[in-house]
């Protein structure tokens, strides 16, 4: 009997001690995982320009879900979302990405997934001739995959201009 309450009390003490300890980032780990997501970012917007389907698949996950800034542009399948990218890039001559401001990055402890805001300057152009210079407010979520940050979901918004003050008019008597 002894020799059972000696193997419970050291089961006690051993069974605690063998459970693996939640890491926490460091915050030069945090900078390094910022990083490495504002990369896949400027990658998925660079692909995007350069109409290269391959290489925007590569900032993908396995599977995407996808808002766009028309109300019925909901993307769920891959298939989906080729037909609406190449719908996009035979819309436009071209597209140019500015640099991405206002970066939000809120992340797990983990670092396994993360949560982006950020705005991006775009400027376009139409094939009908007709440029557009705009300023699109994106949020994407990105998961950690094979090691790698891949974006999962996303939507696109074009905020709105802020209101310009009503001009005073001069009045005289």
């Amino acid at each position: 009997m002894k020799k059972l309450i000696y193997l419970l009390i050291i089961t006690a003490f051993i069974l605690p001690s063998c459970q693996t300890e939640q890491k926490y980032l460091t915050i030069e780990e945090i900078k390094k995982e910022e990083t490495e997501i504002l990369k896949v970012l400027v990658a998925y917007n660079k692909a995007s320009e350069d109409k290269n389907f391959a290489e925007l698949l590569k900032t993908l996950a396995d599977s995407v879900v996808f808002f766009g800034s028309d109300q019925g542009e909901v993307i769920k399948t891959f298939a989906d979302y080729k037909v609406a990218i190449q719908k996009q890039w035979e819309e436009y001559e071209y597209t140019k990405y500015g640099e991405i401001t206002d970066l939000f990055i809120a992340m797990d402890s983990r670092a396994t997934l993360a949560s982006v805001i950020y705005g991006v300057p775009l400027q376009a152009k139409l094939r009908n001739g007709i440029s557009e210079d705009i300023f699109l407010r994106v949020s994407r979520t990105l998961r950690k995959q094979n090691d790698r940050w891949v974006i999962v979901s996303g939507i696109t918004s074009i905020p709105r201009e802020k209101p310009k003050p009503p001009q005073q008019q001069n009045v005289t008597q």
